[in-house]
């Protein structure tokens, strides 16, 4: 089943309804322009004289449901109304004809679009909630640029087609088959022989096809890396312009839209010779019409008006056919970015979710790390060989250099990725047992590096929850944040920037304590959660997260050992492994490791402050 297929079958056919009612106004829109063409025949006739008599005025047949309706509408007329005159009937039931077109037509496309947009709504909803499945680690293999394109470029082609080129397509289809009819009933012999041309269309039209869908794969992974670029320049401004590095990005922005220009005129040479292909093809077809016709024209058994309605029949025949080649090449486009968009929704996460999963325990009293061991790469090992008990209450702190697996440690707890040996448990049952997202909803993280997202204050300490705001006023001033919050111009209403720039760097950091002081979770992972704050902050926040941690499970990440004193227990890790285990004043006494970090930090500090 192509992507086009399944498109219509998973997206287009809930909408089926208003489809088949937009194709019916379009196919009636379509019989006017067959009546349109008709009516010319009265023209030539009665305002111009061509009309012949005898043999000759049936020589290309003639067309009977017109005569009929001319007749009827003639017979409703006064006996003295002008409009019975041919010079004012024609023209009349032309802009009648014409009128009821247009209306046909409008609605026709405006029922048609507004299915075709729903459906494609529809897609990029699922694509954005399948994106939200995928691990952690798939948003470090997959930029944020190429993902974006995926979302918005991609599934704003198919857009295209699924909107105002499906109505354009069911248009043009509708009024190709009428004029068919029209010129078939006109003479089906002559008809016929003429379309023993078609396949001069068909084979090029299709190589032509395929080279634009390649292209097209190309042109959009190009976008992909393009908005990837522009995405790291913007958002890390501050160091281009502190390196005077605009001139270097600029000539970089230059090569990505350079090889956007030479994708896109390969692209356009391909469309462009479906046109000079059609107008060969059109070429051919009238040089064979003269040469059938000629005959009888020379022997007076066709009578010219006739012909001249044939061949406007058949060039309103040619004319959608001819729209509907450069719409193909539209639509070969969109099917390159539908591919794209499916092969992420058909992507299976590296973590998924257990079909019977088994309850989260609403108070969980034992976590617990069995020979643990991890790698992002086969080669190089994280984590070797973690064994860990936490009971509910109990602060284990985790020291130690950079590299030396911390963080990894605290990710597999939330099941932002899984252990490659070993496994974590729960009261005994393994966390990959569990729905990763119930899981999650136990545990409050806190992370050094702060990101809120551009919505008020009160809503980024409430997110993920319908709090009020007294919840959410007790929250922020148990972190210390209410009164830098009040004084901002609209307080908890007040709109943040993105990732919340406007705010200082403790500013963010508190409104993240109070969002996971909100939470009241059983499980706490703090990675560095006063870092970014001043000494006077961070006393009074290590105070409010000390009496959150009370009968609580946590796990902290501390470069400051001075944050981590009072830990239940401190573990060192270097290289993967835990080394030293106990608390402050027994692992200083034991001299090893954790007296070493302590000696260079606090003699550093020391030194510093000589200085």
């Amino acid at each position: 089943m192509s992507v086009l297929e399944r498109f219509f079958r998973e997206h287009l056919r809930p909408h089926l309804g208003g489809l088949a009612g937009g194709a019916v106004l379009l196919q009636l829109g379509g019989l006017c322009q067959a009546l349109m063409v008709g009516t010319l025949q009265f023209v030539f006739d009665e305002n111009f004289g061509m009309a012949g008599g005898g043999q000759a005025s049936r020589a290309l047949g003639g067309f009977a449901p017109l005569n009929h309706l001319r007749d009827w509408l003639l017979a409703q007329l006064p006996a003295a109304s002008a409009l019975r005159e041919a010079t004012y009937f024609v023209p009349a039931l032309l802009l009648v004809i014409f009128l009821v077109k247009g209306l046909f037509t409008y609605f026709g496309s405006m029922v048609v679009v507004r299915s075709g947009i729903q459906a494609t709504q529809s897609l990029r909803e699922r694509l954005f909630a399948r994106l939200l499945d995928m691990e952690p680690a798939f948003f470090q293999r997959h930029p944020v640029g190429e993902l974006l394109q995926r979302c918005v470029g991609d599934v704003g082609q198919v857009q295209g087609i699924a909107s105002n080129q499906l109505a354009d397509a069911v248009r043009e289809s509708t009024l190709a088959l009428a004029m068919f009819i029209f010129v078939m009933q006109r003479d089906w012999k002559l008809t016929l022989t003429v379309f023993i041309a078609a396949p001069l269309v068909i084979f090029p039209i299709q190589r032509l096809s395929q080279r634009i869908r390649h292209i097209n794969h190309r042109n959009m992974e190009a976008s992909g890396r393009l908005l990837q670029r522009m995405k790291e320049v913007f958002s890390n401004i501050r160091v281009v312009v502190g390196f005077a590095r605009e001139r270097y990005e600029v000539e970089r922005f230059h090569h990505h839209q350079h090889d956007l220009y030479r994708l896109g005129m390969k692209a356009a040479r391909a469309g462009a010779l479906s046109h000079p292909v059609m107008e060969m093809v059109g070429g051919l077809l009238m040089a064979a019409i003269i040469i059938l016709v000629s005959g009888r024209i020379h022997s007076g058994a066709l009578k010219g008006s006739d012909f001249v309605v044939y061949l406007l029949g058949l060039y309103a025949f040619y004319d959608p056919i001819r729209r509907l080649t450069k719409l193909n090449n539209e639509v070969q486009q969109a099917r390159a970015s539908l591919d794209r968009v499916y092969q992420l929704i058909d992507r299976t996460p590296e973590l998924p979710v257990p079909a019977a999963p088994r309850p989260v325990p609403a108070l969980p009293g034992l976590l617990r790390f069995e020979q643990v061991s991890f790698a992002y790469d086969p080669r190089h090992s994280v984590l070797r060989g973690i064994d860990l008990e936490l009971r509910r209450g109990e602060t284990l702190a985790l020291v130690g250099g950079s590299g030396g697996g911390k963080t990894t440690l605290v990710n597999l707890v939330p099941r932002f990725f899984d252990p490659t040996e070993g496994r974590i448990t729960l009261d005994g049952t393994d966390l990959r047992e569990f729905d990763p997202r119930e899981l999650r909803r136990r545990i409050g993280i806190v992370t050094q590096e702060t990101l809120l997202f551009m919505d008020s204050v009160h809503d980024n300490i409430a997110y993920g929850r319908d709090a009020d705001r007294a919840s959410v006023v007790a929250a922020a001033r148990r972190a210390h944040a209410h009164d830098f919050i009040t004084a901002l111009p609209k307080g908890y209403d007040t709109p943040l920037a993105e990732t919340g720039s406007s705010l200082s760097g403790g500013q963010r950091q508190r409104i993240a304590i109070a969002r996971a002081l909100l939470q009241d979770p059983p499980i706490l992972i703090l990675d560095e959660a006063t870092s970014a704050l001043d000494t006077e902050s961070e006393r009074a926040v290590q105070q409010a997260l000390e009496s959150l941690m009370e009968d609580r499970t946590t796990l902290v990440i501390a470069h400051r050992l001075s944050t981590i004193q009072r830990a239940t227990r401190i573990c060192v890790m270097k290289h993967g492994r835990i080394v030293e285990q106990g608390r402050h004043a027994d692992l200083l006494a034991l001299g090893g490791e954790y007296a070493r970090l302590h000696d260079l930090q606090f003699g550093t500090e020391g030194a510093e402050r000589k200085g």
